[in-house]
């Protein structure tokens, strides 16, 4: 799709009515993204569609109008999604933008025709994309694959701009003291364990020898930037936390200024992912990743590419003075002449056919242009985006397969079915619905050579007999494995809720306030589950797929605890049918 503003555009100042909004494509902690068609065109846009009000209770103000600066510089230049125009109403803003239709390169990956010629090509056009940010005074600050998207001819889109900064000062970084890493590591040895993210934080301070002001005590990703307010006392303030965990270039991490040797960090930490499937800094939690990244210890396979092993290695480097292409001039030359990008021409890369041909009809997901328009946008829809609109695009999965579950009355918050079948006092009842997917189904009784009696759960972690006790009358005489607060999203709406694994297996989840079970995710054999970040994870199931937060960053525990029960689950279930 050409990145020019849609014909009505001209005329008149659009509206959500001038749009049919037909699924939620992706969502973030203030806004969520659509897939929408214009009334009069029939052309297909992504809408980002911000709340105000959450905008405002997040103080993202600044976030909002950096990353609609962004998209107004880049908009038309090859390798970027273009912005067609932006409109408001009173409630919400709108952006209205390039649709990427054939996913993220994230998406990409693990295809098996993604050889290392793909991870060559994809990584010259980010270069490019690269040198055009730069070149224009913007820091990306949040490479990774998930943020690369594809267009209809599987060329990169580079997308979401809310960590950016724009008109950056490139400041002249000093050697550090070779003693330091030294001193790094005798700090490091004496940290305390299992920290929250905002003691991560404080930790990676200490492990450089540095201190920021006013760490923030909240677990988010991204702090409050001052540098764009006060750039005279630019040394002397803290740096914004920006940036995911893996890709987080030290700088970054530790709030000391950054430049555009940060997004060569995380660029280099994409190509690495491109070459063997995962991110060069991995571990159980971010407090370990982080340690990970500021003594840059990374590993390469035996298969591991040597040129692109070469490439990777000389750009993660602790000191973003001695990363390539650091100081080029012309931009990125050295990039461009490494023996990883041979036989790439980079002045007609975009012109070239991608070494992954897109489908005829492409769309995200893989789903047709005809389910698209059949499903997403069926006739006598209304255009616009009202509070009925809204409702139907949250409770587009489970209405089109007609599925009438336990989130209908988890949307509304003690409310429900107007019963407290759920609580406490009469657990059991709540296994009378109907509507349920029968958890045990094609399961057989677990069997654990560890007894969780004492507190401990599946993944070690300790709880105390009385807030057991608590929960038990939920279980139903099935012992609990891990337990832990998790918030369940549905659109823009997140609540928080007790999540249960039992040895059922079951996976439940309560509303804490007011005692009363919600309802369970059906366990059957095709569950399974992904882990987004450290906080967000997915439960997928055939008829759905369930968003879920752990506001303590333990979403890789969740995952593991679940695969773990599921695997044991299905391969009792063998095992006692081949006895039988």
């Amino acid at each position: 799709m050409e990145n020019r503003p849609p014909p009505s555009s001209s005329a008149r100042r659009l509206s959500p009515t001038d749009f049919y909004f037909g699924k939620l494509l992706g969502e973030g902690s203030f806004s969520c993204v659509y897939l929408a068609k214009e009334v009069r065109t029939a052309k297909k846009y992504a809408i980002k569609v911000c709340e105000k009000r959450l905008i405002l209770r997040e103080k993202k103000q600044e976030y909002v109008k950096r990353e609609r600066e962004v998209l107004n510089r880049l908009s038309g230049r090859p390798g970027f999604l273009g912005l067609y125009c932006t409109f408001q109403d009173r409630s919400r803003l709108y952006f209205v933008m390039t649709y990427a239709c054939n996913g993220t390169l994230l998406s990409l990956l693990s295809r098996p025709s993604f050889t290392l010629d793909c991870a060559r090509f994809y990584a010259a056009e980010i270069l490019l994309a690269l040198e055009t940010m730069h070149d224009l005074g913007i820091l990306h600050r949040d490479i990774k694959p998930e943020n690369i998207l594809m267009d209809q001819h599987m060329h990169v889109l580079m997308a979401d701009f809310g960590s950016s900064k724009l008109d950056y000062q490139e400041e002249v970084e000093q050697p550090k003291n070779e003693e330091q890493p030294e001193a790094a590591a005798s700090k490091a040895n004496d940290a305390p364990p299992s920290p929250t993210m905002s003691s991560a934080r404080k930790h990676a301070e200490q492990v450089l020898g540095k201190s920021m002001e006013n760490a923030n005590e909240e677990d988010n990703d991204s702090g409050t930037d001052t540098d764009d307010r006060h750039p005279s006392s630019r040394s002397a303030k803290r740096r914004s936390f920006v940036g995911t965990a893996q890709y987080v270039s030290p700088e970054i991490l530790t709030g000391t200024p950054s430049s555009p040797a940060s997004d060569l960090w995380s660029y280099a930490c994409t190509i690495y992912q491109m070459v063997c499937g995962v991110p060069p800094f991995r571990a159980a939690s971010e407090y370990l990743i982080f340690q990970k990244i500021l003594r840059c210890q990374v590993n390469y396979g035996e298969g591991f590419d040597p040129t692109a092993k070469d490439l990777v290695t000389r750009l993660l480097q602790i000191e973003q003075c001695k990363r390539l292409g650091a100081h080029d001039q012309p931009r990125y030359c050295t990039l461009r002449a490494h023996p990883f990008f041979r036989g790439i021409q980079f002045d007609q890369l975009r012109s070239t056919p991608a070494p992954i041909p897109p489908t005829e009809d492409t769309v995200l997901h893989g789903e047709t242009a005809a389910n698209v328009a059949n499903s997403y946008f069926p006739e006598g829809m209304k255009p616009g985006l009202d509070d009925r609109q809204l409702t139907r695009l949250l409770d587009f999965k489970l209405a089109s397969v007609g599925v009438s579950d336990d989130d209908d009355d988890d949307d509304t918050d003690g409310g429900g079915t107007g019963s407290r079948s759920g609580s406490v006092g009469s657990a059991a009842a709540s296994n009378t619905r109907t509507d349920m997917v029968t958890p045990r189904s094609g399961t057989a009784p677990l069997k654990f050579t560890k007894s969780f009696t004492d507190g401990t759960s599946i993944d070690g972690s300790k709880h105390d007999t009385a807030t057991l006790a608590m929960w038990e009358p939920f279980a139903e005489g099935e012992k609990i494995l891990k337990l832990g607060y998790v918030h369940k999203r549905k659109g823009l709406f997140a609540r928080r809720r007790l999540f249960l694994l039992t040895t059922g297996p079951r996976l439940i989840y309560i509303d804490p306030v007011n005692m009363v079970k919600k309802g369970e995710i059906p366990w059957t054999r095709e569950l399974s589950v992904e882990a987004k970040n450290f906080k967000t994870f997915y439960v997928h199931t055939p008829n759905r797929t369930y968003y879920l937060e752990d506001p303590e960053g333990f979403a890789l525990k969740w995952c593991d605890c679940i695969n773990e029960v599921h695997r044991k689950a299905f391969l009792n279930s063998v095992e006692t049918n081949g006895r039988t």
